[in-house]
């Protein structure tokens, strides 16, 4: 029969680091157990972060950070007035991106040990997330979708009417600095001359992270017919907006 028991290990399965270091949530890592005052002698608690410590308590004195977690750590920072409690929870300080990984609680005493490990990833949000097409040279149409300075290597996917595209040319690029990712998703238009709505969505694998975006492309034969017709009589391009504004306006009507 064991004295000591770890009933839950509060660690996310992922946590966004904001950039805007004035609007972050705090990230704080729990570990909640019971243990007997009669089989608290010896008792140490530690954390570690992939099989590495990198945090160690001991009740009466002051915790101690180890390895590249040094400065990143709140010591000071606790939960519960308790002395087997006081500081068994890590609250970080501007957390860093290569901060993935599995987190193990282990709290032991001379006659008993417990431990639990939970996995958590790091997610640092885009800088650039776009959604457009272009026309080439040889006549083709490309449709791109960028994200740019995103952590970790996300997946990103086109659609078109709500269908994945599979012929697509991926580029991605690990910055040295940082190692943060570009990732460029393109894809040439089989059929250029029909209407059609243009996605582009963006997950990190284990995660809840999604971004989702959206815009029309327009017939391509039809651009150029109004083109042409606006540049042979500018009315024509005034009496063209009027009838959408209208159009649209009727529509919006129609909601209320």
């Amino acid at each position: 029969i064991t004295c000591l028991e770890i009933s839950n290990l509060r660690v996310p399965s992922s946590y966004s680091i904001n950039r805007d270091e004035a609007e972050r949530s705090p990230l704080v890592l729990g570990c909640d157990y019971e243990i007997d005052e009669n089989d608290s002698k010896g008792f140490v608690l530690k954390w570690k972060h992939n099989d590495l410590q990198i945090y160690q308590w001991i009740p009466s004195r002051k915790p101690v950070v180890f390895s590249s977690f040094k400065g990143h750590i709140d010591i000071d920072y606790s939960e519960s007035d308790d002395r087997f409690h006081k500081h068994s929870a890590l609250k970080f300080v501007n957390p860093m991106a290569n901060y993935t990984g599995n987190y193990s609680c282990q709290v032991q005493t001379y006659q008993s040990v417990a431990s639990q490990t939970a996995h958590m990833q790091i997610i640092v949000p885009e800088t650039d997330f776009s959604l457009g097409y272009q026309r080439e040279t040889n006549g083709s149409t490309v449709v791109f979708c960028n994200v740019g300075e995103i952590y970790p290597l996300p997946d990103v996917s086109l659609l078109i009417d709500d269908q994945k595209v599979s012929d697509v040319v991926v580029f991605e690029q690990a910055q040295d600095h940082t190692g943060y990712y570009n990732v460029s998703v393109q894809h040439i238009l089989p059929d250029q001359n029909k209407d059609m709505e243009l996605e582009c969505e963006v997950t990190i694998p284990a995660t809840d992270y999604k971004l989702r975006t959206s815009m029309p492309y327009l017939d391509i034969s039809l651009c150029f017919i109004l083109g042409a017709a606006f540049r042979a009589n500018p009315a024509t391009l005034q009496v063209f907006l009027c009838t959408m504004m209208t159009v649209t306006l009727a529509r919006m009507l129609t909601l209320f």
